[in-house]
């Protein structure tokens, strides 16, 4: 058998070649991308890329090239050996004649050559950059050989992470993390501690040129990045592109090391067993009610009362309190994420740029945390019933449409309640901010008496409109996020409604979530190419522009009244994923088998 004669590589490749997927993926990216050439192509003259407004136009485009790339990279690859383990024909894979390098061969072509055909059906599209004028062959290499290792390095990592998880899911959320700290976190320490470590600022530029971003910033504005930055006086004949050519061979040299192992030693499947109790502090934890139904396995087991909602119990027992180690874990690093962070700007941009500096980051970051947890936690809702085979069992009880949706939705947001209020100290820090006379000044909160002189004040005329007044901004900015986190649920639900597994419905899901807190910035960008009514419709969809225009009356004030029609398209959306989710599960509930 060649190399190229592998069956598995041949089903793999074919199979994904001719599914509904990869084509309405693959026209999706070239629609898109051909979209944004559109808007942004000149509307006369020649613009090279000596040029102010030529160069914005290659960078705009090549950023939008990598941020859809890096999208569709996950659902091309991260599904790989995921996909074996939940049909369990991972192991009916090592019984037949093909070796394990076979076997490993095959799936990282599959998985490589698809993502390499994606960047190669963009490169006619890209090509025509070069004809507003000012593009040499060796610019359009360099910034094309960017695109394809990227692709191709996040491509391997997919597989890595599928090699080491048992669902789709996980490598999924795994695979987004990975690229999310290697394309946009890795520019934080060059931001956030290049005042308090001095000396390590040439380490941390060299951090900062492991994302992509970065390498095409210096390919299209060379002259600026060297007037910017230190790190090629240090790293002599290293600039960023090569910096970054260098790290992602590194980050796939080890991405394939982790597959080839995993494919060549996998993991043998633990037994599970049952611990048993017989202290007396148990036995009392079980004679409770609330929560420890919920957290002891005995109580988990007990039967559902009749009014409840069958399907949102039976989420509470298997999702939120079946894996406590996680949603501790998670909790503690996004609580000393959001602290560090916090605290960084607050020493070195507060006093330089006011308070409204931290509140921007706070916001960014809340719904970042959001936008980050809530596609994965209810993209397999649908699907994972599905694949399990639990949805036919779930047509022949009483159970409605209706009722699973609300079950599933509403113990899905609980789930996710947990990680916003986990970082709720820094709405606390933006009260705390906050200019105000109509809290005690001194004493404690934990003291009567600071309690019984807001309760003397509460009774004085006009104080609730002085106590709306102050903390106006806080409370839209608290509704703007927890509709943001419902509008994210109920888009991964749409997801998991409409798609066959779910690792599909979680890139679907992590799409919807990115045009919505990223896309619709576009008009930022092209205000010069768009209408005003245009440009305000697209922005009135982002959450983070309502939320930014509150803390900062400055910003977007173009847009008046932005953060009202947020809310509206907050709500409508939310509304058209919860009804298109109803009427499709009523079709699976339905339907003659």
């Amino acid at each position: 058998m060649t190399l190229l004669n592998n069956p598995i590589m041949k089903r793999e490749f074919i199979s994904s070649a001719r599914s509904f997927k990869t084509n309405f993926l693959l026209w999706g990216y070239l629609i898109l991308l051909s979209t944004t050439l559109l808007l942004l192509w000149p509307g006369g003259g020649v613009h090279s890329v000596a040029s102010a407004s030529g160069r914005n136009i290659f960078a705009l485009f090549f950023s939008a090239n990598i941020t859809l790339i890096i999208l569709l990279v996950p659902a091309f690859s991260a599904a790989s050996v995921t996909f074996e383990k939940e049909n369990h024909t991972f192991s009916a894979l090592f019984t037949t004649l093909l070796s394990p390098f076979e076997i490993m061969w095959g799936k990282l072509v599959a998985s490589v050559s698809i993502l390499v055909l994606l960047v190669v059906f963009s490169l006619p599209i890209s090509s025509a950059c070069a004809l507003t004028g000012g593009i040499s062959v060796k610019f359009m290499l360099e910034v094309s050989s960017v695109i394809l290792v990227a692709a191709v390095s996040y491509g391997l990592v997919g597989l890595a992470c599928s090699s080491i998880a048992s669902k789709t899911s996980t490598s999924l959320i795994a695979n987004y993390v990975i690229i999310m700290i290697f394309t946009g976190v890795s520019w934080l320490p060059s931001v956030l501690l290049v005042q308090l470590i001095p000396n390590s600022q040439n380490a941390f530029q060299i951090i900062r040129s492991f994302s992509p971003y970065d390498a095409l910033f210096f390919l299209i504005y060379p002259e600026t990045y060297r007037m910017s930055v230190r790190t090629m006086a240090v790293t002599g004949n290293l600039n960023p592109y090569m910096i970054f050519m260098i790290f992602s061979g590194a980050l796939s040299f080890i991405s394939l090391l982790i597959f080839t192992r995993k494919i060549y030693r996998p993991s043998s499947v633990k037994a599970q067993t049952q611990e048993m109790y017989t202290g007396t502090a148990k036995a009392i934890k079980r004679k409770l009610k609330w929560p420890f139904y919920l957290i002891d396995p005995l109580k988990r087991k007990k039967n559902i009362g009749r009014f409840a909602n069958p399907v949102f119990v039976a989420e509470m027992r298997s999702k939120l309190f079946a894996n406590p180690k996680f949603v501790a874990r998670t909790v503690s690093v996004i609580f000393i994420l959001s602290l560090t962070i916090l605290v960084l700007v607050a020493t070195q941009y507060a006093v330089k740029f006011s308070t409204e500096m931290v509140n921007m980051v706070a916001i960014v970051f809340q719904i970042g945390v959001v936008a980050m947890l809530a596609p994965s936690v209810s993209s397999g809702l649908v699907t994972d019933e599905i694949t399990s085979g639990t949805l036919m069992p779930m047509r022949m009880t009483p159970i409605s449409p209706l009722k699973m949706v609300f079950g599933k939705l509403k113990a899905t947001f609980f789930y996710a309640l947990i990680f916003i209020v986990s970082s709720f100290f820094v709405i606390f820090a933006m009260a705390y901010l906050t200019h105000q006379n109509v809290f005690p000044e001194d004493g404690s909160v934990m003291s009567s008496e600071w309690w019984l002189e807001v309760a003397k004040r509460a009774r004085e005329p006009g104080w609730f409109l002085n106590v709306w007044a102050t903390y106006r901004r806080i409370i839209i900015w608290v509704v703007i996020l927890l509709l943001s986190t419902v509008t994210f649920l109920t888009a991964g639900l749409f997801s998991s409604a409409y798609s066959k597994t779910t690792g599909i419905a979680t890139a679907m899901a992590y799409s919807i979530t990115g045009v919505i807190c990223l896309v619709t910035f576009a008009p930022i960008v092209l205000a010069a190419k768009l209408a005003h009514e245009i440009s305000f419709a697209i922005l009135a969809v982002n959450p983070i522009a309502a939320a930014m225009q509150i803390t900062n009356g400055n910003q977007f004030q173009d847009f008046p009244g932005l953060w009202q029609y947020n809310i509206m398209t907050l709500v409508g959306l939310t509304l058209f994923f919860l009804l298109a989710s109803v009427a499709r599960i009523w079709y699976l509930f339905n339907k003659m088998d």
